[in-house]
């Protein structure tokens, strides 16, 4: 692909990005936009295809490329528009603070456990013997447990999610395409769940796994491994949950761009002797079986497709190209659905740290190349600088709390990382073989899993560790985007 064309497309691709970022504004000068685009387009082709129109070639190579930019921007408008729920009878959030009702469904997520509740997720398909569609969140005690795929009766009050002043429960279950939920239902399992569902295997296993990680190590350690290998909070202490948060580590324990980006890292230092395209194929292998294991959600698929794309740039060293499959698969993703773009700081996050890996971490590389990489120290601390570098405003926006002492917290676990994950991963594997095996191997995980949760302990109790900051305006966060674009653009423009 030649360089106009590379940035044609890049171009496209963003105007579609920033069109479903300007979709929740109700104005009508997208679709305007929509139709003035298509018309320009229609006389643009009748300008090279009837002769007697001068200089219509030039016209073309002009304007065509604005006529697309423009028809790309007013596609995603009109992509977010169309995503929006229409409420009817037939939808459930219809009867939403209209009193109790019975509904039918089955679980279709997998249950989120907590330590002192569980979330359902129900896709419900009859309220009161009447046909609805609609998912609904059920939160309710611990127990009963419930499991993927079994048909319950729900009978309760359903509501509608709450607003707050400074977070919106609403917006943040619209992402899941989820407008109802119900507290402390009253609920009947009717039906079993379909053994033969890919889904209830894969939960099956994912839940058998963590069984496995608590049967070889104790508390904190055996829940804080899950975390980082399975992206699980539930049995993470809440003041431990709480250090993290203060010395802006809880980035480690959520499966994101950034994670599996280090399982990358660490599968390409396993392979390293191997021919180039075999390691590729195994590693890409590695992380689609990884994907699986921890439950193939949609936050856990994202973040496995920008991790990939991570890969293929720090291997190929092809920005333009990366970058244009990069904002396809982004595009892609918002095609399918838009409200992740402004609703899912998950989303935003596996994007920001993939860019941050693409184009801040070579920069990363050469200010640490002094450093050892065994273990490949060395590049998971470049990953993780880089990642911060490009994710901590939109982490400082969306949960208000800036940490200060994340940058020495973040330099000195980003070592024990990589050693955790692996020796976490081979204890558990060799347990199965050899109990023997297995436990010397957890000794060596235990230890990188203990340095890390003092460190995190240590780094907390640091006065002044985090502060609560007001709401960061759009402004700041834009400058702040604008300003690092800038520097990278100098630096490159220096080579």
């Amino acid at each position: 692909m030649n360089l106009k064309k590379s940035i044609l497309v890049t171009s496209c691709l963003l105007a579609f990005i920033l069109g479903i970022f300007l979709g929740p504004y109700n104005f009508n000068l997208a679709y305007l936009l929509f139709f003035s685009t298509v018309l320009g387009g229609l006389l643009l082709i009748w300008g090279a295809t009837n002769p007697g129109a001068r200089c219509s070639a030039p016209l073309q190579r002009k304007i065509l490329p604005i006529v697309f930019i423009l028809t790309f921007l007013a596609l995603g408008y009109v992509r977010y528009q169309t995503h929006i729920l229409k409420v009817n009878e037939n939808v459930l959030s219809f009867y939403n603070e209209q009193g109790a009702f019975r509904m039918v469904g089955k679980v279709c997520t997998e249950p989120d456990r907590r330590p002192h509740k569980t979330n359902l997720t129900v896709c419900v398909a009859e309220l009161d013997s009447k046909k609805v569609a609609g998912k609904l969140l059920v939160s309710k005690e611990k127990y009963p447990a419930f499991k993927y795929g079994e048909k319950l009766e729900v009978y309760g009050r359903l509501l509608t999610p709450t607003e707050f002043d400074t977070f919106s429960y609403k917006n943040y279950l619209a992402r899941y395409d989820i407008y109802s939920v119900v507290y402390n239902p009253k609920i009947t399992k009717l039906d079993e769940a379909n053994r033969l569902s890919f889904f209830y295997w894969i939960f099956e296993l994912k839940e058998a796994y963590e069984n496995l990680i608590n049967k070889i190590w104790h508390e904190p350690q055996a829940s804080f491994l899950a975390g980082l290998l399975l992206g699980s909070r539930r049995g993470i202490p809440e003041d431990l949950m709480e250090d993290f948060n203060t010395t802006g580590l809880t980035h480690i324990i959520a499966i994101s761009g950034y994670n599996i980006t280090l399982i990358i890292v660490i599968l390409a230092t396993v392979f390293k002797s191997l021919p180039r395209k075999l390691k590729f194929i195994l590693t890409t292998l590695s992380i689609i079986a990884f994907t699986i294991l921890v439950g193939a959600s949609a936050a856990v698929v994202r973040a496995s497709i920008m991790g990939i794309l991570s890969l293929i740039a720090l291997q190929s060293g092809r920005q333009a190209q990366v970058t244009i499959i990069l904002l396809l698969s982004a595009a892609l993703m918002l095609l399918k659905n838009p409200f992740i773009l402004r609703f899912d700081v998950g989303f935003q996050l596996s994007f920001l740290a993939t860019l941050g890996l693409v184009y801040v971490s070579p920069y990363f590389e050469k200010l640490l190349k002094l450093l050892p990489n065994t273990l490949a120290i060395r590049e998971s601390l470049s990953l993780t600088l880089s990642a911060q570098v490009t994710a901590v405003p939109i982490i400082l926006s969306s949960f208000g709390r800036l940490s200060l002492v994340a940058p020495l917290a973040n330099l000195l676990v980003a070592p024990a990382i990589p050693a955790s994950m692996l020796f976490g991963f081979l204890a558990s594997a060799s347990y199965l073989v050899s109990s023997a095996l297995g436990q010397l191997l957890s000794y060596i995980a235990w230890l990188s899993l203990e340095y890390i949760i003092q460190v995190t302990k240590l780094c907390a109790r640091i006065p002044s560790a985090s502060v609560e900051l007001r709401e960061i305006g759009k402004e700041w966060l834009v400058g702040y985007y604008i300003l690092l674009t800038a520097l990278l653009a100098c630096l490159h423009f220096r080579k």
